[in-house]
């Protein structure tokens, strides 16, 4: 079974709104998706760029999405790891720190999608630096 094309599609637009390559990756039922070198906010965490991984599934858009992921390395500037992102599990071959910011089960299919799980994770960005 391939990536389904709505997703495909909807990657596409993603890396058009953001500017940033946008990477799909099948592993059974699940898609992880790679948002390759994007620009964290200024001054909050140790590194200025991460990729960053979110996954969904062969059912997308139906399936909910929900936290992100970014590289292992990245944490609270001056280096603190917050209660949020203590773990760390491996997808796509690759070392990834789980920020466990939820949706919280407002996920409507045919409404939601990558981009609108996009701006959820750039308003987690903005809580975490106090905008």
């Amino acid at each position: 079974m391939e990536i389904p094309q709505r997703l495909q599609a909807d990657a596409g637009e993603l890396g058009r709104i953001t500017g940033y390559p946008v990477e799909l990756h099948r592993n059974g039922t699940q898609v992880f998706v790679i948002v390759r070198s994007v620009s964290l906010p200024n001054g909050i965490y140790t590194q200025a760029t991460s990729d960053v991984l979110l996954i969904t599934d062969v059912q997308y858009p139906t399936s909910a999405m929900d936290m992100f992921y970014m590289e292992e390395s990245v944490h609270h500037a001056p280096g603190a790891i917050p209660p949020h992102a203590s773990s760390v599990e491996e997808y796509a071959g690759r070392r990834w720190r789980r920020w466990s910011w939820h949706r919280n089960g407002k996920w409507t299919p045919g409404v939601d999608g990558l981009v609108s799980h996009w701006a959820f994770i750039e308003a987690c960005w903005a809580k975490e630096s106090g905008r």
